[in-house]
């Protein structure tokens, strides 16, 4: 059995836990599963600082003289995993409790390791050669009932939206409870995310910007149609699978299970509640314009009113159902369409929080993410060309350009303007019309899901000091739900 001195001494030495377990005072050895040939998996628990009482799974491997080092992206860990999940094996734990895993069917006869560059991330990733077919091994660094993934890559296996699946390996702790994910292996999906594609169309258009100069909106609007065409069948491709990957999630999650109701009172009075908390807050961000914190307050106060009208006066339908869960452009493949690290909330009816998703929470994570996406090119190519730093720039388009000369509120207007059309014009291609929301709940539930990502999104940025991607929300607040508006930001304040 490893000891906790030794287990201490690891982690000392490695970067394997994420940042929140580095900062505890000290890990204590929880349990631990034998491998064989010297490999083990050793659940820890972290003691005092942010993730005090969150347990870790740090697989290690012992050499001839029994001193640990790291396992994950070892060969014998990769093999090892493989192994034990196409056997179904059942790994007793030093304590009592046991490592479950499962597969999909027998073991492969070659398994090869692959180069692959891991980079930093939540997860550790190995890439895998399974009698010539590449797979990914994702090893889960912090443990707990959240991380559904390969659930989720079980259910949907073969459905052809999500990567296949071959294995995955849980820990059951000692007198039961729910199984607690330590790993996933399944199929290499080629590719690159929808991002890649975007940024790519994006930067092209500054050039033709330069060119065209300034413009009215419909000039503009129609510059950016025509220089988004080439990707217009890439989007709506995209599209029309996330309308059938959301159809083949709630048949085989849900069944015939009749929809539930998304709790829209629950949500609302949520909503209004942390307006009123980020208002009282956002008078200590010093530098943020208080004109414009004070505006997008007032505007998302009056969206929260808008929707409660509204929904109390439509007796119209508003099913629940479930969704990717945190679907990012990254996330979200093209030629074929796929997605990946999937992540839905809940993962059937009876289940907690299953009333509490919805796709078009999907559709709503997509349009955050071009808000950002967008805000943060025309950020970066505005500094580059009025010579300054991107932060400024971004705080400069919530009010027009105020603190600049003269001479660069023109060029950085310019710049905003045609980042927001080329924003709106993608996701109309990538998202669908407004009416598109119908089927799932209609456009008041996507306008109160979008509140409801905008008001998380900014609270976790005045909560980490992070001015430049708040003034991205603070931006994007007085557009919900009134037309009107944005048409009128377009030529003023951005």
């Amino acid at each position: 059995m490893t000891s906790a001195t030794q287990i201490r001494e690891l982690l000392r030495a490695a970067a394997w836990l994420p940042e929140d377990g580095r900062r505890a005072d000290r890990h204590e050895v929880a349990d631990e599963a034998d491998l064989g040939d010297g490999l083990r998996l050793v659940v820890t628990t972290a003691v005092g600082g942010p993730a005090h009482g969150r347990r870790f799974l740090v697989p290690v491997r012992a050499d001839a003289e029994g001193r640990p080092s790291e396992a994950p992206g070892t060969e014998d860990f990769d093999r090892a995993c493989v192994r034990l999940a196409a056997a179904g094996a059942r790994i007793p734990t030093a304590r009592g409790g046991h490592v479950a895993f499962r597969g999909s069917g027998p073991a492969p006869r070659t398994v090869r390791v692959r180069p692959f560059d891991r980079g930093w991330s939540s997860n550790s990733l190995s890439l895998l050669d399974l009698d010539g077919r590449p797979h990914l091994h994702k090893t889960y660094r912090t443990l707990g009932p959240e991380v559904r993934e390969p659930e989720l890559l079980r259910l949907m296996d073969g459905s052809g939206h999500t990567p296949r699946w071959f294995g995955d390996y849980s820990y059951v702790p000692p007198g039961g409870g729910p199984p607690l994910p330590l790993g996933v292996v399944y199929a290499y999906t080629p590719g690159s995310g929808m991002d890649a594609p975007l940024r790519a169309n994006l930067r092209a258009l500054w050039p033709e910007l330069a060119t065209a100069g300034p413009a009215g909106p419909a000039a503009l609007d129609a510059l950016v149609r025509a220089h988004l065409a080439p990707l217009a069948g890439t989007l709506t491709a995209a599209r029309e699978f996330l309308g059938s990957f959301h159809e083949e999630l709630r048949t085989r999650l849900g069944g015939d299970a009749p929809p539930a109701a998304y709790p829209v009172e629950r949500a609302l009075d949520a909503a209004e509640a942390r307006i009123g908390a980020l208002a009282a807050r956002g008078r200590d961000e010093a530098v943020l314009p208080a004109a414009v914190l004070d505006d997008a307050f007032r505007a998302l106060g009056e969206e929260a009113a808008l929707l409660r009208t509204a929904f109390a006066a439509s007796t119209a339908p508003r099913p629940a159902g479930p969704c990717h869960g945190d679907l990012h452009l990254s996330h979200l493949f093209a030629d074929p369409p796929r997605v990946i690290d999937i992540s839905t909330p809940s993962t059937g009816p009876g289940e907690a929080g299953w009333e509490e998703q919805s796709p078009l929470e999907d559709l709503v994570a997509l349009g955050r993410a071009l808000e950002y996406f967008s805000a943060d090119e025309a950020a970066d190519h505005a500094a580059r060309l009025l010579g300054v730093d991107s932060t400024r720039t971004m705080l400069a388009s919530l009010d027009g350009g105020a603190g600049l000369s003269p001479a660069e509120r023109p060029p950085l207007r310019l710049v905003f303007a045609t980042a927001d059309a080329w924003r709106r014009e993608v996701a109309r291609l990538l998202l669908g019309p407004s009416s598109s929301a119908a089927e799932h709940g209609g456009e008041e539930l996507r306008r109160l899901l979008h509140l409801r990502r905008l008001l998380h999104e900014l609270d976790y940025n005045f909560a980490h000091a992070r001015p430049y991607h708040a003034a991205i929300d603070l931006r994007h607040a007085p557009d919900l739900g009134r037309p009107t508006h944005r048409t009128r930001t377009l030529t003023t304040r951005n």
